[in-house]
């Protein structure tokens, strides 16, 4: 994404737009923009051989002003129109008039985040070319963000939007260039953004220690630089964390949602009061019909249609799985077995609305959990397509949730004889997460509501059924003992040998084995090898933030053989943070 400021830059822009397919123009009046707007969609729409689309934000308004709508539905209705034509065939569309403060606003955790990032949800795998003309006059072109802090933005909204979907796979590489754009421009805010998502994505995949240690470091950041919309989203997110565990903490929640409305972020309240409704929905006594009628209003009133889904999904499980009590009196003389059916009924019909709306919002883990549920709590439904299993496991695998596709599994197998979880579950889930799964007496499984928070993959090491502890083997032991690496800052590793207990080197000193260490990145580590007997310390410098992986291999040198080889995975963040709390590497592959 580009800004740009004077009409002069006209060929610039032009080639910018053939490059990347994206332009944001600001800064300059409105007559001058939309004359930009127009030349530079003119001139590549005649070299492509394509139509011109034009839209306006303000003719949207003026339009559904008259049915009634918020600004908000004008600008979704801007953003379906645009989605209609994008899906169509390759255009050259130009969207004008975009309110000042959302042609650039940061994401905020949802694929509606601002208008800018809707446009661009929508525009993104379409072979069009989108032109965006922001009404952010400024006195000045100079004073506009430059081009790769520009593109920072628009990169951090595209990874956005996959967390969203579900699909934190794509979300990293975007994530690595962005944090390369604002720190080239020296955007601290953007860092700051960047570090939470990355925080993010690691709660995402199930990596609980690395999104605490991220999320806590997103929340200083946004402090120090005043950003309270940011400081909320970092502490519900936290907060969420300890609901993946096992152990909700409403409190945090609704910390983070009053921090939200004290910032004016209707969108951060709405979600932080959904978390907060979920993580009190199976309290006894707790008035959900309420609060997620509530909390629906609030979405509606920001155009959040994600946000809208995942309410309805847990109004709809929390309607399947109660006896009807939520706090307020029952349903006067009516019978419990009609209660049941009128609980059952709208249950399907809220499963039905938010199956409907994430098909719209193109949010496929979403999809998934809806139709699971709804095939678990309704058995006529699950019936009618005798391939149910097969479907659902079919979205799941799309995005690459193996963990989703192990919960259909169990959906299929029913409660094992033993009552142990099965091992695909075990080793991704916590325990404490685990023993709160539960059965109907019709044998159909109550998945804990956090299970679908997550897409965690396996724990190295963690044994399989019918393995026995092996303690006359020996094991690497990797610690990392300068917390938070960060680019071009040497960072210190330490490896040992760790003999078991019925090991010959158990009671005896360790012979002089070789460890030798290897980047398999962008990287440095020394030195190359190291003796674990006399403490093997390395020295690991990255040369940029993401995901870093390494591998070390320990040899006997008399006979040249190797023993174990490790493959260890340390994510680096932007810029030095601090310092903080040693902690160990994640093994990611270890092989014998």
């Amino acid at each position: 994404m580009s800004f740009v400021g004077h009409i002069r830059d006209l060929a610039a822009a032009r080639r910018e737009l053939e490059t990347r397919r994206l332009l944001v123009v600001g800064g300059v009046p409105d007559a001058d923009r939309s004359a930009f707007l127009d030349a530079v969609a003119g001139e590549v729409a005649d070299e492509a051989g394509l139509p011109v689309y034009r839209f306006r934000v303000a003719d949207a308004g003026e339009r559904s002003g008259e049915a009634g709508r918020t600004p908000g539905e004008a600008a979704d209705a801007v953003v379906e129109a645009c989605r209609g034509v994008c899906v169509v065939h390759p255009c050259v569309l130009v969207v004008d008039g975009v309110p000042a403060g959302t042609a650039d606003a940061v994401p905020t955790g949802t694929a509606d985040g601002s208008l800018l990032a809707c446009l661009i949800s929508a525009f993104a795998e379409s072979e069009s070319f989108l032109l965006v003309g922001s009404t952010d006059a400024r006195e000045g072109a100079s004073a506009l963000l430059s081009d790769r802090c520009a593109d920072g933005w628009a990169l951090l909204t595209r990874a956005a939007v996959h967390c969203d979907r579900g699909d934190p796979r794509a979300a990293g590489p975007l994530l690595r260039r962005a944090v390369e754009a604002h720190q080239v421009a020296g955007d601290r805010r953007g860092e700051a953004w960047a570090v939470f998502l990355y925080g993010r994505m690691c709660r995402l995949r199930g990596r609980a220690e690395d999104a605490r240690r991220l999320l806590h470091l997103a929340r200083e950041r946004f402090r120090a630089v005043g950003e309270t919309p940011g400081e909320a989203w970092a502490g519900g997110e936290l907060a969420r964390l300890a609901t993946g565990s096992g152990a909700p903490d409403p409190d945090a929640l609704a910390e983070a949602r009053r921090l939200h409305e004290r910032a004016g972020d209707r969108r951060g309240a709405a979600w932080a009061h959904l978390w907060w409704t979920v993580a009190r929905a199976d309290e006894p006594g707790f008035a959900w019909q309420e609060e997620f009628a509530n909390v629906q209003g609030r979405f509606h009133e920001v155009s959040d249609r994600l946000g809208t889904a995942w309410t309805l999904h847990h109004h709809a499980l929390t309607l399947a799985r109660t006896d009807g009590t939520d706090g307020v009196d029952g349903a006067g003389g009516t019978s419990g077995t009609d209660r049941a059916g009128e609980r059952r009924r709208e249950a399907d019909r809220l499963f039905e609305g938010a199956l409907a709306l994430f098909e719209e919002a193109d949010c496929p883990h979403g999809r998934a959990w809806t139709m699971l549920e709804y095939a678990l709590r309704s058995p006529a439904h699950r019936f009618l397509n005798g391939e149910w299993a097969a479907e659902i496991r079919h979205v799941f695998h799309g995005i690459g949730d193996e963990a989703g596709e192990a919960w259909v599994d169990l959906a299929e197998a029913g409660p094992s004889p033993d009552g142990e979880p099965p091992y695909e579950l075990a080793c991704r889930y916590p325990t404490a997460l685990l023993d709160t799964l539960g059965w109907t007496e019709a044998g159909e499984p109550l998945i804990p509501r956090a299970a679908r928070d997550t897409q965690p993959e396996p724990r190295p090491g963690f044994p399989r059924p019918g393995d026995r502890p092996d303690d006359s083997g020996a094991h690497v032991r990797l610690t990392l003992l300068d917390d938070v690496p960060v680019p071009d800052v040497p960072a210190r590793i330490a490896l040992q040998v760790v003999p078991g207990p019925g090991h010959p080197w158990s009671t005896a000193p360790l012979p002089p084995l070789t460890a030798r260490a290897t980047s398999l990145g962008h990287a440095d580590i020394d030195p190359a090898h190291g003796v674990p007997a006399d403490g093997a310390e390395f020295r690991f410098t990255p040369h940029r933030p993401g995901s870093h992986r390494l591998r070390f291999t320990v040899e006997d040198p008399a006979t040249g053989t190797v023993l174990q080889q490790v493959e260890a995975e340390i994510d680096v963040v932007p810029c030095d943070p601090g310092p903080h709390r040693p902690s160990a590497p994640r093994p990611s592959a270890r092989r014998t």
